[in-house]
């Protein structure tokens, strides 16, 4: 159990579902200044990753104070992926959330008894599953000079009716290109979708710049069918890049999107 009494929290990184006591051996390096990872049992074949985090660095007030420091927050998020990856590779995992912590190893083991069977139904839900994430970007200067690469000129006449229609049918085609553009994002989240276990998308986000985020989505996806589900991707976005798109594919990952209950 965790050495609280000599100025330690246990940090939890996240919990795995085996059989036989989960082997460390081979562990990465987690969170800066945190002991070795080790694993506490939980109950029914349940048991949590786990280190001891001293408090001169963890506890509670300068946590908060430090959560504004974006390198600081990044050194341990990196810590606390190596740690995930490790065990997602090997064992079915929920992960937890970026510097959860507890007093004790006890006090984390006794929050997973209280939250068995939430617990169990999401690990079922992963079991054999890893989730994959896929960003769509649209720059619509691309898209415009793309669609007036195959487009005819228009027919001559006066300069003022020129610049009239001109304005006219870039109006027009600005129009048509974003809805285009959305009904291709949803085309393509339905198409992945199709062979997924389960997916779930972000709203679109408004920023300023050359490229308009269209999805943000992720995707659970049995590791039986990964090749299948990778072979629906390249069908789905194929050509996109020429009209303005860009395609950000990643994974794959522990399922951090789909550990929430949804009951």
């Amino acid at each position: 159990m965790s050495r609280a009494g000599a100025g330690n929290a246990t940090y939890v990184y996240g919990l795995v579902r085996s059989a036989r006591r989960p082997s460390t051996r081979g562990a990465p390096e987690g969170l800066p200044g945190t002991g070795p990872v080790r694993v506490v049992p939980a109950p029914r074949g349940l048991w949590l990753v786990v280190a001891d985090a001293p408090l001169a660095q963890y506890d509670k007030a300068r946590v908060e104070r430090w959560l504004s420091d974006l390198e600081w927050v990044s050194a341990r998020a990196v810590g606390h992926e190596r740690v995930v990856e490790h065990f997602a590779g090997r064992f079915t995992l929920v992960p937890m959330k970026l510097l959860t912590l507890f007093t004790s190893d006890e006090a984390a083991a006794a929050h997973i008894a209280r939250e068995r069977k939430r617990v169990s139904r999401v690990l079922d839900r992963v079991a054999g599953r890893r989730e994959w994430g896929l960003r769509l970007h649209w720059d619509e200067a691309r898209a415009r000079r793309a669609a007036r690469s195959g487009a005819a000129a228009p027919a001559p006449g006066p300069a003022g009716t020129q610049f009239l229609l001109r304005k006219k049918l870039e109006q027009t085609e600005g129009r048509r290109l974003a809805e285009g553009a959305r009904a291709d994002a949803e085309r393509i989240f339905r198409e992945l979708a199709a062979e997924a276990d389960e997916a779930r998308s972000r709203p679109p986000a408004r920023a300023d710049g050359a490229a308009r985020l269209l999805l943000d989505a992720a995707f659970l996806v049995p590791t039986g069918k990964t090749r299948r589900f990778r072979d629906a991707l390249v069908r789905a976005t194929a050509g996109l890049e020429e009209r303005g798109y860009d395609v950000s594919f990643t994974g794959p990952w522990p399922p951090y999107n789909f550990i929430a209950d949804r009951s």
